[in-house]
């Protein structure tokens, strides 16, 4: 196993599938399931916050809490002038045709000690109802703020979307994993906005046959698995797919053990998004201090490339 590979196994969360192919015959993707959910449902909600009530109902019916207007006007105006400064900054970095997407991923982290950064912090990662949401539907109470990226995806000029695997439906976790964006511009159906399914977060029987199914699935063909969930799966679990068409200025928040994926894009498309990532709530207790170690050695572009492509998406 190469370094890469072995730094993503020791920092990632668990993997959403592992053991041979005779372990998951005997239900061990089941157990696996089971015992997190089973956490989860015994573990307490934190307080309420005043004014989400309904929310927060939302959310755990569906898996997904959606909060319009979340700045204030001259808040939110002041956010995008921040931004558009980032975007001509150094801080950014550009991950051009990612994937053969045909996407420019330009991406920053806001996690400075400048007074616009800490302003942004305080203001959306440490927010109440943002912090509420994430603890009703982990069921942790939330300690700390999350890592906050800004991230721009556009379309290449004269180029066509090709999909990749975020884009084909999938669960992220094998237990209730939170995700949480704030779109900067508006959200639709041409520049890939979010779709997910509608209580697709909540574990049923057919929920854990299609787990117990795709665990040996899984176990037998490894790096020639193929992400598409079987339509007989999907039909069984009744699951349906609902885009999240936004404003700009609103807050998305869902459980992605629910089935998901993000949008196509069509030519010229822009969307423009604040990422807020809650991995630690996932991840082994040394992770997130390793991480943080990890991102001061990419700032001094020390880190090998090979390492720095696999682990990309948690050093913005």
């Amino acid at each position: 196993m190469n370094p890469a590979k072995i730094a993503k196994r020791l920092l990632d969360p668990p993997l959403y599938h592992t053991g041979p192919e005779w372990l998951n015959r005997m239900g061990w993707q089941v157990a696996r399931t089971s015992f997190h959910h089973g956490l989860h449902a015994i573990r307490s909600r934190p307080a309420p916050v005043e004014g989400i009530a309904a929310s927060l109902a939302e959310g755990e019916r569906t898996g997904c809490v959606v909060i319009p207007n979340f700045l204030a006007p001259q808040d939110f105006e002041r956010l995008q002038a921040y931004c558009a400064s980032l975007r001509t900054s150094g801080a950014v970095k550009v991950d051009e045709n990612r994937g053969n997407t045909g996407l420019d991923f330009t991406t920053a982290a806001i996690n400075g000690n400048s007074p616009d950064a800490q302003w942004v912090v305080e203001k959306i990662a440490r927010d109440a109802r943002l912090l509420c949401v994430v603890g009703t539907l982990s069921r942790r109470h939330i300690r700390r703020p999350p890592q906050v990226a800004y991230q721009l995806l556009t379309m290449r000029p004269g180029a066509d979307f090709s999909p990749d695997a975020e884009t084909i439906l999938h669960a992220d976790r094998h237990f209730p994993a939170v995700k949480a964006y704030y779109s900067l511009n508006v959200s639709t159906v041409e520049n890939g906005a979010y779709v997910l399914c509608p209580g697709s977060h909540r574990l049923t029987a057919a929920r854990l046959r299609h787990e117990y199914s795709e665990s040996i699935r899984y176990a037998k063909l490894r790096d020639k698995f193929n992400v598409d969930i079987p339509q007989k799966n999907l039909d069984e679990m009744g699951v349906k797919e609902v885009t999240i068409l936004t404003e700009p200025n609103t807050l998305v928040v869902s459980n992605n053990f629910g089935f998901h994926r993000r949008g196509h894009f069509e030519r010229g498309a822009v969307r423009e998004q604040l990422r807020l990532v809650f991995h630690y709530l996932e991840e082994p207790v040394y992770a997130t201090w390793a991480w943080s170690v990890l991102r001061k050695l990419d700032r001094r572009n020390l880190i090998p490339p090979k390492l720095r492509h696999a682990i990309q998406y948690r050093l913005t």
